[in-house]
């Protein structure tokens, strides 16, 4: 099947995401490392904020993936999120 101009391929996708939880699991070893360290709890504050957006932008790029997959279109995307997110 052809790529569309633009688009990422399925593999490019899957490998996009490996690569962010990568990053995640060095943050999370990083922060390991600060408190055997006993550094600054301001300084581990700063990596637990970092981690955060990181699993959100984790998630944003798995939901990208999933509204891909399904070709959800735009009449359907509140009662498809309602139901990925189990809101009534």
């Amino acid at each position: 099947m052809k790529e569309m101009p633009g688009k990422i391929s399925r593999e490019e996708q899957s490998r996009k995401v490996l690569d962010r939880i990568s990053r995640l699991e060095g943050q999370i070893r990083g922060i390991r490392r600060m408190v055997g360290e006993k550094k600054e709890c301001i300084d581990i504050i700063t990596q637990i904020s970092a981690i955060r957006e990181a699993a959100a932008m984790l998630g944003i790029e798995l939901l990208k993936d999933d509204f891909i997959c399904h070709k959800i279109d735009a009449n359907n995307s509140e009662r498809y999120l309602k139901t990925l997110f189990k809101i009534n």
